[in-house]
């Protein structure tokens, strides 16, 4: 898989010198930290107002939950906008500019060409994710004793989603020159996921659980309460296999084509 491995580090590369990459990265770092540290004063107003009017079950208050599960839990809405920019590129510019075509001149299988360009998409959310693992260090020197596995275990849920989000973006941008099209196809996908899930509310049962149980963000949400359930790990594995078999028959389509 040399060839995967070389196209990743292309992309990757080209991602980070681009205008996109670096605005994407600041701006996703940026909202980030207004987010965390939103979370944190809101904890510290609630634990000391609580501490203040003796509420009972104040023991029970956990800043793990409370500051970095609902931080993790904000991050995947923020995925919604993040994922169609990351991946609107990764075929449809190759195409648009004919690079795709060259690409397929040289010694690569299809399989080597979209796992190259997955794995890129797969480092380029590494990148910004990573910084903010920082915030654990912050809070371990203000003194706050954490759950490190209710966290992980949101991380992980996390980057399930981002890997759903980033495959689903990889299969638009791979039947299209137009990245701007792209992008919004994965978008209206995505944000169909989202709005969908409120509105099986108004369904009967078992409608509403069994239309809402298609959604990620139903999936993801055990994850980040420290929930780690066979079923939603196998959803998303399925998932992202589903999408990656169907972005790999669209790009075979030009053999057919030819």
């Amino acid at each position: 898989m040399t060839g995967a491995w070389a196209i990743l580090k292309k992309d990757f590369g080209s991602h980070c010198r681009s205008w996109v990459g670096v605005l994407s990265t600041t701006a996703f770092l940026l909202i980030a930290g207004i987010f965390f540290t939103v979370f944190l004063f809101a904890y510290s107003q609630v634990s000391l107002e609580a501490a203040r009017q003796s509420y009972e079950g104040i023991e029970g208050l956990n800043l793990t939950v409370f500051v970095l599960g609902t931080f993790l839990s904000n991050l995947a809405i923020i995925l919604l906008f993040l994922a169609p920019l990351f991946s609107m590129r990764s075929l449809a510019e190759e195409r648009r500019i004919g690079t795709l075509e060259l690409l397929y001149t040289y010694p690569l299988s299809d399989l080597e060409i979209v796992l190259g360009k997955y794995l890129a998409l797969l480092a380029k959310f590494g990148l910004i994710i990573l910084p903010t693992l920082s915030y654990l260090v912050v809070l371990w020197i203000l003194g706050a004793t954490l759950d490190l596995g209710v966290f992980f275990a949101g991380l992980l849920g996390l980057v399930l989603l981002a890997a759903t989000f980033l495959g689903i973006g990889l299969f638009f941008s791979s039947f299209t020159d137009n990245q701007m099209l792209a992008a919004g196809l994965t978008f209206a996908s995505l944000a169909g996921f989202w709005v969908g899930e409120w509105f099986t509310s108004f369904l009967p049962s078992p409608w509403d659980s069994r239309i809402a149980v298609l959604s990620p963000f139903v999936h993801f949400r055990d994850f980040s309460l420290g929930i780690i359930d066979v079923k939603d790990f196998a959803y998303f594995l399925c998932t992202i296999g589903f999408f990656f078999y169907l972005t790999l028959r669209s790009v075979e389509t030009r053999s057919w084509k030819g």
